[in-house]
């Protein structure tokens, strides 16, 4: 016996709206290339979208406020994008443990994050999640390395100098010699830097318990 036609298209219905409210719940996951208009800037590298979620932008760490440059670097960012539609690209994960978006963040052809480091109002703050595009972490690194040269921005902040620096082969952060996060790692699985900005010049950032 044949079904009349409005009991088949009923589960054709239901599929379709589960389908829209599975796309809707994705939101701005659901494309590396999405756009957004900027809503509001929390700091230098933080920022509101008009959908309501907040970016932090990858692959950067700006100053934190009351720090030298926390200023310079939100200002920055701040006439670049406030209120402008921006590209997104995003790396291995789309949101972090805060539940924000984690992209490199584009304006027309100006690659934002590698624009904060070049003129140092960041330095580059790597995870191994986004460490699979080599290509576009050597274009930071160098970005960064040429503020360095040049002595902008927060390499011009003068600091006291430990007598050397450690890090943890295979990790992405350095540390001062005494610091408590490498107190059980043996010795032979450690890599010393004589000089504060060697780590930097290779793309290590600076550990947030010892802050060296």
């Amino acid at each position: 016996m044949r079904m009349p036609k409005k009991y088949i298209l009923i589960p054709i219905l239901v599929i379709a709206i589960l389908l829209i409210r599975y796309v809707a719940h994705i939101g701005p996951e659901r494309s590396p290339d999405d756009r957004f208009r900027v809503a509001g800037i929390i700091d230098g590298d933080t920022i509101d979208l008009t959908g309501g979620d907040r970016l932090r932008l990858l692959g950067i760490d700006c100053p934190e406020k009351g720090e030298p440059y926390f200023d310079s670097a939100k200002a920055y960012l701040t006439g670049l994008i406030l209120g402008k539609n921006i590209g997104v690209s995003y790396s291995h994960r789309h949101r972090d443990g805060y539940g924000r978006l984690l992209a490199y963040v584009y304006l027309d052809t100006v690659a934002v994050c590698r624009e904060m480091l070049r003129r140092g109002l960041a330095h580059l703050y790597l995870f191994e999640d986004n460490m699979s595009d080599k290509e576009r972490i050597g274009q930071l690194l160098a970005a960064q390395n040429e503020a360095i040269d040049a002595g902008r921005g927060v390499w011009s902040v003068p600091h006291n100098q430990e007598r050397f620096y450690l890090a943890r082969k295979g990790s992405y952060r350095f540390h001062r010699p005494d610091c408590r996060s490498l107190r059980d790692c043996p010795p032979e699985d450690l890599i010393r830097f004589e000089s504060r900005l060697d780590p930097f010049r290779l793309g290590y950032s600076p550990c947030r318990n010892c802050r060296p």
